[in-house]
């Protein structure tokens, strides 16, 4: 009888341990398959809002509304997407941010749009911005995900 006790013992603790094993590998399979289905950026395109479209450009003039295209792997509802405008040296400006945007992703948004993966960044100004060095950086759920560099001449 004690031998029995044992034995079941013993099946019942290597059972605990096979089904804790198992549970352990399908939680990180699925804390697997949450990070590969992340958003990410897929493109970014500078272009010039001409107010009808988007013209895709190198470099602007000062006088130019600015614009980013940031074409996202998927439109996943929840996710915030900011844009950072940035004069890294341009006119006395030294790494100083012009504006920053922050958009979330919601089902509304999702819905209301033509191309929900991408997500268009748009700079009007009054005055004309001085030539020189200029960056745009997007944030995916607060992590920089992208830079694009470009030029005001």
């Amino acid at each position: 009888m004690n031998e029995t006790f044992k034995i079941s013992a013993l099946a019942i603790i290597l059972s605990l341990a096979c089904s804790s094993a198992l549970f352990a590998k399908e939680k990180k399979d699925e804390d697997s398959d949450e990070s590969s289905n992340d958003v990410t950026i897929e493109k970014l395109t500078l272009v010039r809002d001409t107010g009808k479209d988007f013209e895709p450009v190198k470099k602007f003039k000062p006088s130019d509304t600015f614009g980013v295209l940031v074409q996202l792997t998927e439109a996943k509802e929840g996710t915030k997407v900011k844009g950072v405008w940035t004069a890294v040296d341009a006119g006395g400006m030294l790494e100083k941010k012009i504006f920053e945007k922050t958009v979330v992703m919601t089902a509304e948004v999702i819905k209301s749009v033509k191309n929900p993966k991408r997500v268009d960044f748009t700079l009007s100004h009054d005055n004309p911005y001085p030539p020189g060095d200029y960056k745009f950086e997007v944030f995916i759920n607060g992590e920089l995900a992208d830079t694009l560099e470009f030029n005001i001449e």
